[in-house]
């Protein structure tokens, strides 16, 4: 390990020792604002999918928002952390709940071999560069085919967005306050064959919360305008807006790859299967080639996803159904790879779909029409024409021609008669 990682290490450590941080910290994840409910709702769902068992640690445990949720389900929890401050602020959230809380390093952990059924780390993974160092030790408190579960940030995502490779050197390259610790989907089969592992699952999500990345919409990228974040503030006080970016979380991005979100929940199994995970990879590797490169339906995503394709269709419509939520769902999915039209509405939502078609035709005719009255003034062969006495006379017809070619596009049709 080189000494700028090891500082990265350190200094991450201890950066949530600090009472008061914590006490901002407890009080920003425990509030309904912003994308948290879906957060919460999103990665709490993921653990309890995947645990096995009912002896769960749970490493960097912070506040306990995971754990405290579990514990009413009847699980028996444990949790550490290496900040005293967290530990105190879950013991006084926990509010008597049966609890074990223990200091501890995620690389040493407090306890003896093959004690849990499951491990789960939110939120911790992403600020370490040593995965394989740190899962080597988780893999000795779980049982043997006992669950290892946490989330981490995806390379295949962002070096897909930004059509060029990002490496992991690039990204400590930054500075420690910019670090976030990502993995590819190769680099993950690496490392669980080294740590005697199976990957069970790679589940992609966080395409409304992530806000570290920008997505795929030009030319503004749709999470980092202040028009998307007002959309989603929504989510913190409409139900029926919060259990359609639940379904799309939990029933499209959790069906992909992980070149479709910003991060990833990563499910692996105490035994050793070098087979299995390079079956995964290279299903993952297709299904991700298929996603670019051929129309997508839904038909074809059926082995992926978790539902009938009938019910699935039947639920989203219902969804949609909401105003908000088709707003919601069309900026999502029409900038979903990068491309304006990734899906067929019609496919996936018969009866809401023709209606948010007819939003993609409208705006891919609004943006040829803006790209040609910025232009055509521009060209060579028209330039010249235009220009008198320094003077460029074509931008001052841009508003006319867009408000005739708006006037003629967006007339209704002549009705038919017989």
């Amino acid at each position: 390990m080189s000494q700028t990682e090891q500082d990265l290490i350190n200094w991450k450590t201890d950066a949530w020792k600090d009472r008061n941080m914590v006490a901002w910290y407890s009080s920003f994840m425990t509030g309904t604002g912003g994308t948290n409910r879906l957060k919460n709702l999103v990665e709490i769902a993921l653990c309890e999918r995947y645990i096995r068992g009912q002896d769960v640690l749970d490493v960097g445990i912070g506040t306990g928002r995971a754990s405290l949720p579990l514990i009413d389900k009847g699980y028996r929890v444990s949790g550490t952390d290496s900040s005293q401050a967290m530990l105190d602020e879950c013991r006084r959230l926990a509010d008597g709940r049966p609890i074990e809380l223990v200091p501890g390093d995620v690389q040493a952990l407090p306890f003896g071999d093959a004690r849990f059924d499951s491990l789960i780390s939110l939120n911790v993974m992403t600020h370490f560069p040593h995965v394989e160092a740190v899962l080597r030790e988780w893999k000795r408190v779980v049982k043997p085919q006992g669950r290892l579960i946490f989330d981490i940030y995806s390379l295949d995502h962002l070096s897909f967005a930004r059509g060029q490779e990002v490496t992991l050197d690039s990204l400590l390259a930054q500075g420690r306050e910019k670090f976030n610790m990502h993995l590819s989907s190769e680099a993950l089969v690496q490392i669980a064959d080294s740590a005697g592992l199976r990957i069970v699952a790679a589940v992609p999500y966080g395409s409304l919360f992530s806000g570290e990345y920008k997505h795929w919409a030009q030319p503004m990228p749709l999470q980092a305008s202040h028009w998307w974040k007002r959309q989603l503030s929504w989510l913190a006080t409409d139900d029926a807006m919060l259990g359609m970016g639940a379904f799309l979380e939990q029933h499209w991005f959790a069906c992909l790859t992980t070149i479709t979100t910003g991060r990833f929940m990563v499910v692996l199994e105490n035994e050793a299967d070098p087979a299995a995970n390079r079956d995964w990879l290279a299903d993952q590797m297709s299904l991700s080639r298929s996603l670019v490169t051929e129309p997508i339906r839904l038909a074809d995503l059926a082995p992926y996803l978790q539902l009938p394709v009938e019910q699935w269709r039947e639920q989203f419509d219902r969804h949609l159904d909401h105003s908000r939520n088709r707003t919601l769902s069309y900026f999502i999915m029409t900038t979903f790879l990068g491309r304006m039209e990734p899906i067929d509405w019609l496919d996936l939502a018969p009866r809401n779909g023709p209606t948010l078609q007819r939003w993609v035709k409208a705006e891919v005719i609004d943006r040829l029409l803006q790209e040609f009255v910025v232009d055509w003034h521009r060209k060579p062969a028209v330039a010249e024409l235009c220009r008198r006495h320094g003077v460029d006379l074509g931008a001052s017809l841009d508003y006319l021609l867009l408000r005739r070619f708006i006037a003629q596009f967006a007339k209704p049709a002549e009705p038919h008669h017989s």
